[in-house]
């Protein structure tokens, strides 16, 4: 069973802010402006602490009609303390970008402590490593993919376009099949001595190089 919640008041944000203090393990991901890390913003962000239970915090949603939302800034200071802890530990779904576009607002995301793409990598580099494959391919499970929500080609939306009912059904599930995605490949990775080196000594703390070389290098070209 699935319960999806869109969180849009600050007693709800308050309920799952103290879920994420307490969660062994809880699951991020953003949905942004665009797929450049150097430039993307937020829009929302999804949270999964369990598998079957998700959230989604519309934020910067731009539409005609568009319901009122919590306040972005507001919202991301309110999250900052448990993004930058490293003892709440996280798992994303190729998290150095959803570092990448936080750090855009000033958020140094710490505690990313497993990475579903990397442990896709490591245990079938001859495979595609994308979260709808994983997730057909572990789960058996159909994921709604962003050309469902978004369209592609000339009729593509940006995600702050996209309504904020069906923004929250896809980040949703993202956010809950990375989780249950993590369930599946982490104990094959941990079960196997050298994946699981390769995965903690190599993949993951390589991932956080890569992500302060892209910073260095976006500063290095504002500055010029």
């Amino acid at each position: 069973a699935r319960q999806y919640e869109m969180v849009s008041d600050e007693a709800a944000l308050g309920r799952w802010i103290a879920k994420l203090e307490s969660a062994a393990l809880t699951c991020f991901d953003t949905e942004t402006t665009g797929l450049d890390p150097m430039t993307a913003k937020v829009v929302g962000l999804s949270f999964c602490v369990e598998a079957g239970e998700a959230c989604y915090i519309p934020l910067a949603h731009r539409y005609p009609g568009a319901p009122d939302q919590l306040d972005l800034d507001a919202t991301l200071e309110r999250l900052r303390p448990w993004f930058e802890s490293a003892s709440h530990r996280k798992v994303g779904q190729n998290a150095k970008y959803d570092r990448h576009v936080l750090l855009n607002h000033g958020i140094r995301v710490e505690g990313v402590v497993h990475d579903t793409l990397l442990e896709s990598y490591v245990l079938e580099s001859h495979q595609r490593h994308d979260m709808d494959s994983l997730a057909m391919r572990h789960l058996g499970a159909k994921t709604i993919l962003f050309e469902e929500v978004a369209g592609k080609g000339a009729s593509m939306i940006p995600f702050d376009q996209v309504g904020v009912e069906r923004a929250t059904e896809y980040s949703a599930e993202d956010a809950d099949v990375t989780f249950q995605l993590h369930g599946a490949l982490g104990p094959r990775v941990a079960s196997d001595e050298k994946l699981r080196y390769i995965y903690e000594t190599i993949e993951i703390p390589v991932s956080g190089v890569l992500l302060e070389m892209g910073i260095e290098a976006n500063d290095e070209a504002t500055l010029s």
